[in-house]
């Protein structure tokens, strides 16, 4: 007998209506209505979409105050019950609304109310030719296939591609369209109407791509792949932190833990954090695995993206390689997964439900009872700190690289002892002989500076005027390829033109040093040298990251130049040499996580060189003495990390508590700070033992794009149970409509 009721949530993004609500199930819907399955419903005099997540034969609810179930938008689960264990999951820890989570697990576009089909996204379709081999069998000794030749090709053809799409089997066979109506016709094949598949997938070669070198592993690595064996075999939940020194060959261990995975009947899931990574990991992944592997991010079109999910539904894919919301894609069977360079900033989702990537995947991997694997060179203090005290986290060291070469050379450029009149502090003495000897070897070099545009900011030398943007009251950063002033904050931009707006003078200074001012400097010291530059201004173009890492790795000497997005993965043989312009710019930003970042991106940047060949390091800043860059240059992470563990035990800082940023955002600032002034005398309220409130105060960044931020920091080590405290305290309060309360449960940024 059918189940009488329906246990569906709504379709509205309210943390007070983030509990399911009772629906009778017609008789006429109930064998199609269970876990997973999307409905519409009446609520208060309007329809709704909701998600079933139950059904039983008994409410709590007068019978006569429950309403009817109208119809089915989705006869296909999007959801099982482990998966709505981790929708609650995430509700819960990110004090988020339940229907706002859900949307998470929906392919691009959909909207909910509607169907299945992606707003907008047009399937294309084409006519695709099948052998129909019995009759093959049947009538292929009675065809004189010497007159027949073309109808010979189509069928050769076939038996080793069946299913292929009329206008390439025609293409490929050099036959007719008459040759394949008689095959029809004598029912040999069959001619199929079929959804034509956007096959995104990159071109990325080594250079040398002719040489398919044969994976040989070490020690290390061996031993790495048979302890998370272990656990596949088992079909076990457990974390594994593998730490190894940049050019570990970390992705070979990976390919070995997917070969196992795969021989299990199971799929892996492969999470990075930039898409600038993926050309080239996808590469190594597909030379293993071929068509099994497919990639999944937000560079790829809606489109795309859309049929790529229901590809990922539909079973085509054994290993998804993917940026983060790669870890909501529609995976059956999952098996392992693998957060690669887990330290990075990008796996925290900056906008909407601020989650935490590798929280999520420690979660499905208890839920789903297999093994989740972080890798990094520089583990995040966290992360290190759990992997070495919770019973259920192994840390893995491989403390040498995959292939034998000589340590890295590294050396300091102090730029506060620059004669400026004798050299440039951009570009030093010790850097640019440094670039032309590697570059008249043919090597490879990378230069990294990690601010956009070609200026900070600009003034006026007679009046002192600096343009600020007026939403954010920051000063504009200049963009020399486009003649703007541009916001890195909002992204207002204006017109340069190279005249004061307030005195008219034109005696303007553009100061600090962007990717932009690098670039032309290279560029005018090596004219003969491709100055190839990699930042988020220009590979907004789909493939852009692909087409910049080819020009790179093309035969020749050439320099590539790039913000944080270079520093991570890239594994190019004769890069020989690393630039630091200048690490120190980050150290002054009000942030506790500032000393962890900058040592992470410095080592990894400087990973870049010496994989194959011998490497060298030049790093310019004004602060040698600092700790931190003595622990790059003694390439030191236990040091770095025993002196950083030592200063957040004493603040009570993660790993020692969790921290809850809670920001009050809106355009009026007597507003925001009404709010979170009130908001505050509230949650003082749930503050207990062991839970300290910070502020309220002004955010370090006080005004974005209009909106004034205000907000509160709670640490607290209870913060499963502190989450639930702050949603009740959240349904309750009363703010102004225009205003928003931001909740950022474990934020890596503090601005």
């Amino acid at each position: 007998m059918h189940k009488r009721y329906a246990e569906v949530y709504l379709d509205i993004k309210a943390l007070n209506v983030s509990h399911p609500f009772d629906y009778r199930i017609p008789s006429f819907l109930a064998p199609y209505i269970h876990t997973g399955i999307i409905v519409q419903v009446p609520f208060k005099g309007r329809v709704e979409a909701g998600y079933v997540v139950k059904t039983k034969d008994i409410s709590e609810i007068k019978d006569e105050d429950i309403k009817d179930i109208t119809k089915i938008l989705d006869n296909k689960p999007f959801f099982d019950s482990r998966k709505l264990e981790l929708i609650k999951w995430i509700s819960h820890y990110y004090v988020q609304p339940f229907g706002s989570v859900i949307k998470y697990f929906f392919p691009p576009g959909m909207k909910g109310k509607k169907s299945i089909q992606g707003d907008g996204v047009q399937f294309r379709f084409g006519y695709y030719v099948f052998l129909n081999r019995k009759k093959y069998e049947e009538v292929k000794d009675r065809i004189n296939w010497d007159r027949n030749y073309s109808k010979k090709r189509i069928v050769d053809y076939l038996i080793s591609n069946n299913g292929v799409l009329k206008e390439k089997l025609i293409r490929d066979t050099a036959s007719n369209y008459s040759s394949l109506k008689d095959l029809g016709n004598q029912g040999i094949i069959s001619v199929v109407k079929k959804r034509q598949r956007r096959d995104f997938k990159y071109d990325y070669y080594p250079y040398k791509k002719d040489i398919k070198k044969k994976i040989i592993l070490n020690s290390y690595q061996r031993d790495a792949i048979s302890r998370i064996g272990d656990f596949l075999e088992n079909g076990e939940f457990h974390k594994f932190l593998i730490e190894g020194v940049a050019g570990s060959g970390k992705t070979d261990i990976y390919i070995g833990i997917c070969k196992r995975v795969l021989k299990k009947n199971k799929r892996a899931l492969i999470l990075t954090p930039e898409i600038s990574l993926i050309p080239q990991l996808f590469y190594r992944f597909e030379s293993e695995f071929g068509a099994r592997a497919g990639v999944y991010h937000s560079n790829m079109s809606e489109a795309e993206r859309y049929e790529r999910w229901l590809d990922i539904r539909e079973d085509r894919f054994d290993i998804i390689i993917g940026t983060r919301s790669s870890i909501f894609t529609p995976l059956n069977n999952l098996g392992v997964i693998v957060v690669d360079e887990e330290h990075d900033t990008s796996y925290k989702e900056g906008t909407g439900i601020r989650y935490n990537t590798g929280d999520v995947s420690i979660k499905m991997g208890e839920l789903f009872n297999i093994p989740v694997v972080f890798g990094s060179a520089t583990p995040s203090v966290v992360t290190r700190y759990r992997a070495e005290k919770e019973k259920d986290f192994t840390l893995i060291r491989i403390p040498v690289k995959a292939q034998s070469t000589s340590p890295l050379e590294m050396s300091i450029v102090d730029l506060k002892k620059i004669d400026r009149n004798k050299e440039d502090a951009v570009i030093t003495g010790e850097l640019f002989r440094a670039i032309r000897g590697e570059l008249e070897k043919e090597n490879k070099v990378i230069v990294f500076i990690n601010r956009r545009g070609h200026s900070n900011f600009v003034i006026c030398k007679k009046c002192g005027h600096v343009p600020k943007c007026p939403a954010c009251n920051l000063p504009y950063n200049y963009h020399s390829d486009i003649k703007k002033l541009v916001c890195h904050h909002c992204g207002r931009e204006e017109n340069y033109t190279g005249k004061c707006e307030v005195c008219g003078s034109e005696n303007i200074l553009l100061q600090g040093v962007g990717i932009q001012r690098v670039q032309a400097k290279l560029q005018a010291r090596f004219k003969n040298t491709p100055v190839i530059r990699m930042d988020s201004d220009v590979t907004v173009v789909k493939k852009s990251h692909q087409e910049i890492l080819k020009k790179f790795i093309s035969p020749g000497g050439s320099i590539l130049i790039g913000t944080q997005m270079i520093a991570k993965g890239l594994d190019i043989e004769d890069v020989t040499l690393v630039g630091i312009i200048n690490c120190d710019s980050m150290l002054v930003l009000p942030d506790y996580h500032m000393n962890e970042r900058v040592y992470q991106l410095v080592t990894q940047v400087a990973g870049r060189a010496g994989r194959r060949k011998k490497g060298k390091v030049i790093i310019q800043t004004y602060n040698p003495e600092s700790r931190i860059i003595k622990s790059i240059l003694k390439d030191d992470y236990e040091l770095f990390y025993s002196q950083e563990l030592e200063d957040r035990r004493e603040l009570a800082y993660p790993p020692f508590s969790n921290l809850i940023n809670i920001i009050a955002s809106g355009k009026d600032e007597s507003k925001v700070k009404k709010d979170i002034d009130n908001l505050s005398a509230k949650l003082a309220k749930v503050m207990g033992d062991g839970r300290i409130m910070l502020g309220p105060a002004p955010a370090p960044f006080q005004k974005i794009n209009l909106f004034y931020r205000w907000h509160i920091i709670i640490k607290a080590k209870d913060i499963f149970l502190l989450a639930s405290e702050i949603a009740r305290v959240l349904k309750g309060f009363k703010k102004f409509d225009e205003n928003r309360i931001i909740v950022d449960v474990d934020p890596v940024w503090i601005l």
